[in-house]
């Protein structure tokens, strides 16, 4: 009875259920992932350099548990590494502004700020508002804003 290697090995040498590696998913950039890399470089190259000194039967398995990682994971570290997207120098991160401790004191005042410029912001709004009443009103009435003097008649008793 021929051992269960040899039937694997006729599966895997006559291409049987695989696809060829000329075919790339277009959905997979690499280097990316939809959760973000959750590896750094630095241990993604450290993995394959290790992974490829496994050369006796079962290595690389003990190896891929040891690490915590599954086959699928050192794959797509291969194809990052075929991609050259491994071997070029990370850019740069966009690095934040530093920003210096803002002592309590500060933040405090700064709130009251901010709070105290939307309020006078609403009164300005207001009185925009009131002003532009008011012109609408004089012109329905014909009344003149220029003309401060107007004579008032008062009632002698």
């Amino acid at each position: 009875m021929p051992s269960s290697d040899s039937n694997d090995m006729d599966l895997v040498g006559s291409g049987a259920g695989l696809s060829s590696t000329t075919e790339h998913d277009p959905e997979v950039i690499p280097g990316n992932s939809e959760f973000g890399n959750r590896y750094n470089r630095a241990y993604k190259l450290k993995v394959l350099r290790e992974s490829d000194a496994c050369t006796k039967s079962g290595d690389l398995g003990l190896y891929l548990r040891r690490m915590g990682l599954t086959h699928a994971s050192l794959t797509g570290f291969r194809k990052q590494r075929a991609a050259g997207t491994l071997d070029a120098p990370k850019p740069a991160d966009k690095k934040r502004a530093e920003k210096s401790p803002a002592s309590p004191v500060q933040v405090r005042r700064l709130m009251d700020l901010e709070r105290e410029n939307r309020k006078l912001r609403r009164h300005l709004e207001q009185a925009e508002a009131i002003i532009e009443i008011q012109k609408k009103v004089s012109r329905l009435l014909e009344i003149s804003m220029e003309d401060p003097e107007i004579p008032v008649t008062r009632k002698s008793s």
